[in-house]
């Protein structure tokens, strides 16, 4: 019997790690289900916040870049189910000075983690307040 639970334990220690790195923290998708009228600005204004620029192309497909000191980070907000989530597209360092400067993902996942942090916080925003108007407008009738 105790063989097993030690071979049960080893096994679930040995599975963790692959379902950890399946999805990074920034990668997590954001609901905003029927509440959210204007995504677009919804999202430009999120990602003004940390000086990204949002654009979006003729194809609908959304981007937030950064051009931060020598940073180059080039994501999409990908639009699934009445959700946002973030995906890195490239991260680069192209005026760095030097022949080759390594990309420090530590840093450039923190300004993703920010990234979502920020949309996130905007849906919030936009949730209470579609609640709050909806019980108001309940209350008065």
């Amino acid at each position: 019997m105790r063989k097993i639970i030690i071979s049960l334990l080893v096994s679930c220690v040995g599975v963790m790690p692959v379902v950890a790195s399946e999805l990074q923290l920034y990668q997590d998708p954001i609901p905003y289900g029927t509440y959210i009228k204007d995504l677009d600005s919804l999202l430009a204004d999120a990602v003004k916040r940390n000086h990204w620029v949002f654009s979006k192309d003729e194809s609908g497909i959304r981007y937030a870049n950064l051009d931060y000191k020598t940073y180059k980070i080039n994501t999409e907000l990908m639009v699934k189910d009445n959700s946002v989530a973030v995906k890195l597209i490239s991260a680069a360092r192209p005026d760095c000075g030097k022949k080759s400067c390594k990309v420090d993902m530590d840093r450039v996942d923190g300004w993703l983690v920010k990234l979502r942090r920020s949309i996130a916080y905007d849906v919030t925003k936009a949730v209470r307040d579609d609640a709050l108007k909806r019980r108001f407008v309940e209350d008065i009738e």
